[in-house]
């Protein structure tokens, strides 16, 4: 598929098949994704990837990925006490601590679902690209069978790439974005940024089901228990991945020549490079709107 019949595949109302890499224990926003993701009538989530971090929330790159992936189980046993989705655990460390990619049950699953699956696959990358990077590295023909959702870096005309996903393994986002998968970023400064929750949007999910009841306790102790001001907002950052295939009306995307990510985490340009798709503005009302109807509807 091009890039242009991909963009009129997320636009469609077609059922798409995606997986969802995750730093599930990272922060609170992972959470609502997975719930949103799992719950949508127009995704069927394939399986779900545990990916590495690395900061206060960890001891290691490896135990971030353990702790997200009992924190993805835990959540999708929220949605579902019987849900059958393959959650499986990615890399152990960072392709910039490796210099190479780094095996993971995650990455092997990706290589041997994008060659068993005829449809493309969407992989909401809500993390560290490790996983995926790793995955295109070692088998480069996935590229055009997949098409990675990436919830990184910062919009193109920005002087620096300083953002947490990208940081946690800079060589990897290099990779993607030179590897020509069909991709579209989501610059999450300043464009996903604008997807801020506040206090009342948590409150309105408790009491609907259990997956929501899950979301509340979390949203809740975060906004209550960190003891912020009223008023006070929470981006919900990675609710954007599945929000682009559930309601595309919500974003707007461009097609644009793929920017060069240097050694220096900056852009550079080059007019002959691929093509990629990158995400302009999404409409925080819209987003919210659809997903809480998609979490109170439950299973």
């Amino acid at each position: 598929m091009t890039l242009q019949e991909i963009l009129a595949d997320i636009k469609s109302d077609r059922v798409k098949k995606c997986v969802i890499d995750t730093d599930a224990f990272n922060e609170i926003d992972d959470q609502f994704a997975i719930a949103y993701s799992y719950l949508s009538k127009k995704l069927d989530v394939l399986a779900v990837y545990a990916a590495p971090f690395f900061n206060g929330n960890s001891k290691s790159y490896e135990d971030g990925m353990e702790r997200s992936y009992h924190e993805i189980i835990r959540v999708l046993g929220c949605c579902d006490k019987g849900f059958t989705v393959p959650v499986l655990k990615g890399s152990r460390a960072s392709i910039d601590q490796t210099g190479k990619a780094v095996d993971s049950e995650a990455a092997d699953h990706l290589i041997k679902l994008a060659h068993e699956t005829n449809e493309m696959i969407y992989v909401f990358g809500m993390a560290a690209i490790t996983n995926v990077a790793s995955a295109l590295m070692k088998d480069p023909t996935i590229k055009d069978k997949i098409c990675v959702i990436w919830l990184a870096a910062s919009e193109t005309h920005a002087d620096h790439l300083d953002e947490f996903n990208l940081n946690q393994d800079y060589k990897a986002g290099q990779i993607l974005l030179n590897s020509g998968v069909n991709l579209l970023l989501c610059p999450a400064w300043s464009v996903v940024w604008e997807l801020k929750a506040s206090l009342s949007h948590i409150l309105d999910l408790q009491g609907h089901n259990s997956a929501c009841d899950c979301l509340y306790d979390l949203g809740y102790g975060y906004y209550c228990g960190a003891g912020k001001p009223e008023g006070w907002y929470r981006c919900l950052w990675d609710i954007a991945a599945p929000a682009i295939l559930d309601n595309p009306d919500c974003a707007e995307i461009e097609i644009i020549t793929a920017p060069v990510m240097t050694d220096d985490r900056k852009y550079a340009f080059d007019s002959t490079r691929h093509k990629i798709m990158i995400l302009k503005k999404i409409d925080r009302d819209k987003t919210y709107e659809k997903a809480w109807e998609v979490l109170k509807a439950g299973k």
